[in-house]
């Protein structure tokens, strides 16, 4: 379809098309506020959220006795260990349970590479052990008395 203005020829769809990108655009004025709301939004969460965990912190500290009141927390929440002990006991555990979980040898090549390793150094191990038997050996010398 063709639109005839002031003696020149311009296609329909061609204005439509314009007219649709300049549309396609936002106006600088109403994209900063949609961004300051957004700010102010997101501030205002992490006010609240920083204010939640001050909360928490407090919940968990003890008092002039030295108890600490126990609470049941949210899922995903520990409760602080009572000594390092209990502390190093735990965080042994953690990373026992990400060793069990990490695949070493996945491939069958790693598998391979990893028994050729071990092979190896036990091989070198061997060898050393033999020279020190020989070493030794050596040394000892005949006393008959």
């Amino acid at each position: 379809m063709v639109h005839v203005t002031h003696a020149c020829l311009v296609f329909l769809p061609a204005i439509e098309w314009i007219q649709q990108y300049t549309k396609s655009f936002i106006h600088p004025d109403k994209l900063q506020l949609t961004v300051d709301s957004f700010m102010q939004d997101y501030d205002k969460q992490k006010e609240e959220e920083a204010e939640r965990q001050r909360q928490e912190v407090e919940k968990q500290q003890e008092d002039e006795e030295g108890w600490v009141k126990v609470t049941r927390g949210h899922k995903g929440v520990k409760a602080r260990p009572h000594s390092e002990a209990a502390n190093k006991r735990t965080l042994q555990r953690e990373m026992r349970k990400k060793r069990r979980k990490e695949l070493m040898n996945f491939y069958t090549w790693q598998h391979r590479n990893t028994q050729k390793e071990h092979i190896a150094e036990l091989r070198k191990k061997f060898e050393e052990d033999k020279q020190q038997i020989a070493l030794m050996r050596a040394q000892r010398k005949f006393k008959p008395y």
